[in-house]
């Protein structure tokens, strides 16, 4: 029954889920042009889940992309469609939406550095709540950082499911929320 818990959280907070909806989030508390939603749906959401579901579905690889070295691919389409979503975003003129697409094309980087150079687990989950809403944070304001309490129920879930060691679910989170607060500090300046 545990089990069964810690995978049913870990997929309801899938990095690429709550992503989306952080960049949503920040559209509906900030606005924009209409278009934004969609892209960040899309370039937040869709194109970086997609492989892996993909992949998963044709038995390559399972849903959470457990074995670390077949990660570096999920890691790059990733990124790659994060600049997608920063490129149209600037394109628009939408600056606080490059800023968010950059954040996580340079987090997703970072992790995936981490993962390579150290050969090392590092969470993806972790970081997939914190730098969301380190993000949600820097937009919206304070009142977004209770949303911090989800990475308990997370890295609890991946714990449990023997997916990460105590200090890689930490350094994920750290990671990520040190990398999106940097894009976001640098932008403001």
């Amino acid at each position: 029954m545990r089990r069964r818990v810690a995978e049913i959280v870990s997929l309801v907070f899938a990095p690429q889920v709550y992503g989306g909806i952080a960049g949503v989030a920040i559209w509906l508390g900030r606005g924009g042009g209409f278009d934004v939603p969609i892209v960040l749906a899309l370039t937040l959401t869709v194109l970086p889940l997609l492989p892996i579901v993909i992949s998963a579905k044709r038995g390559e690889t399972d849903i959470f992309v457990s074995e670390r070295e077949k990660r570096w691919k999920y890691y790059l389409l990733s990124i790659l469609s994060y600049m997608l979503g920063l490129a149209y975003t600037a394109w628009r003129g939408y600056a606080l939406y490059a800023t968010l697409c950059l954040s996580y094309a340079l987090s997703a980087a970072a992790l995936a550095a981490i993962t390579v150079a150290l050969k090392w687990k590092i969470s993806v989950h972790t970081a997939g709540i914190a730098g969301p809403t380190t993000a949600l944070v820097r937009a919206l304001g304070l009142e977004c950082a209770p949303l911090f309490l989800l990475l308990a129920p997370v890295a609890w879930a991946r714990y449990e499911l023997k997916a990460h060691t105590p200090g890689q679910l930490v350094a994920g989170a750290i990671v990520a929320a040190a990398v999106t607060s940097a894009v976001f500090a640098i932008a403001a300046a």
